[in-house]
């Protein structure tokens, strides 16, 4: 009797030590599938717009020409466009000494002609305005492509990918369109107090301008050490610019436009 239960003892063990890492494995199989899952989702890829063949259903080719029309505009102002900043610039002089001075500069550094930049912020502020027609106007869209495709089952299976397309689009732009918005007129109240040399008020605006930036938040303006050959060389090419649109600045920043 004695010897069955010792070997009930030790047969309990033996069983116990085989399924405990089994149950851990499994656990942590499980976890890892968890964990690639989520890792996954974080990985979703931004959705591509690709311009597709016309249909020949006028609805849907209406809808599919403004996915295009906006997806254009989302790349002309989100992406291709270059923001010019204002800097503090310490020049460094002959003798040692510092002097300083505000200027419109590029992501380089490089001076830039102020007009230059006024008139590329005009160009943002006055697209504005279309851009949230075309919002609308897609969202309408969206429904009545949708509509065709109910009717045309062969449509649907072709073309139905690309309803979500407007969603989306409209989504991205409404999003990034409005903070490029705000940062190019609080640029350009900055450029026009620049120009009127009220310099007491560019931290604040610059201030303005960075608030819908997560990553500069309310930065100050930044400082740029350049020598007086290069700060002399860089004016003479930002002077250029600034004749080439000797007017621009000049122009009125219409009333915000809220959406």
């Amino acid at each position: 009797m004695k010897t069955n239960r010792i070997l009930s003892v030790i047969m309990c063990a033996l069983c116990f030590g085989i399924l405990m890492p089994a149950v851990s494995y499994a656990n942590n199989a499980g976890d890892d599938k968890k964990e690639k899952k989520e890792k996954k989702k974080k990985e979703k890829k931004p959705y591509v717009w690709t311009m597709p063949k016309l249909t020949g259903d006028k609805s849907f080719d209406d809808y599919l020409l403004l996915c295009d029309t906006m997806n254009t505009k989302i790349k002309k102002y989100c992406e291709d466009i270059t923001f010019y900043e204002l800097a503090k610039i310490a020049i460094k002089n002959d003798d040692g000494e510092i002097e300083y001075q505000y200027c419109i500069v590029d992501s380089a550094g490089n001076l830039r002609g102020a007009n230059l930049a006024f008139a590329q912020n005009m160009e943002i502020i006055m697209a504005y305005p279309g851009l949230l027609l075309d919002m609308t106007n897609l969202t309408l869209a969206t429904t009545t492509a949708t509509t065709a495709l109910a009717g045309n089952p062969m449509l649907g299976l072709t073309h139905g990918k690309y309803l979500k397309a407007g969603p989306v689009l409209v989504g991205r732009a409404g999003k990034e369109m409005k903070v490029i918005y705000k940062k190019a007129r609080a640029q350009a109240k900055m450029i026009k107090a620049l120009k009127a040399g009220q310099t007491d008020e560019l931290e604040a605006l610059n201030a303005e301008m960075n608030a819908g930036d997560v990553e500069v938040g309310n930065a100050s303006i930044r400082v740029i050490e350049k020598t007086r050959a290069d700060y002399n060389a860089q004016l003479v090419v930002a002077n250029e610019e600034d004749a080439a649109n000797p007017s621009a600045t000049e122009t009125p920043i219409p009333t915000e436009v809220v959406d």
